[in-house]
């Protein structure tokens, strides 16, 4: 019985000491995920959220799907039917033209791949690879805060 006291008593203390990283405003968000397993942030939270971590509208869009996708414009997006290959060269029994439109290399396709994102990011000021926002409870909130609240969730779930 001793050890179980001493273990919630353990408990509490290092959610309190997580829950001290957290800047008032995230107080209450963080305590909601651990006393009820849901999230809920102001308009103004969410604000200095933004804030905070430097998210720009764009990030928020991206976010959100309201900008293109960064492979638009590019093979990928396309009705080309393409065959990706080691050597870039097309199966022996396939056609062009029939089975497929384009052939190419790994590493010419990772090529094109990486020019679209650099390109994407020039023009938006998103890294499609490495965005900035998660969803957490339909709210978008950096993905700082995201892993703050998935650690305290899974506090919450061994309990």
């Amino acid at each position: 019985m001793k050890k179980t006291w001493t273990a919630i008593i353990v408990f509490f203390v290092c959610v309190l000491g997580i829950l001290g990283t957290f800047y008032e405003s995230q107080l209450k968000a963080a305590a909601d995920v651990v006393l009820f397993g849901h999230v809920s942030y102001t308009d103004e939270e969410l604000q200095e959220l933004y804030e905070k971590y430097d998210i720009t509208e764009n990030d928020l869009k991206f976010a959100r799907g309201e900008l293109p996708n960064y492979l638009d414009g590019t093979v990928f997006q396309s009705n080309s039917r393409v065959i990706v290959s080691e050597t870039g060269e097309p199966p022996e029994s396939s056609k062009e033209g029939v089975d497929y439109d384009v052939v190419m290399s790994e590493q010419e396709m990772l090529a094109i791949i990486e020019e679209a994102r650099v390109a994407y990011i020039e023009k938006y000021g998103v890294d499609p690879s490495n965005p900035k926002i998660d969803e957490v409870d339909g709210y978008l909130i950096p993905v700082q805060e995201a892993k703050k609240l998935a650690f305290l969730s899974m506090v919450r779930e061994r309990e």
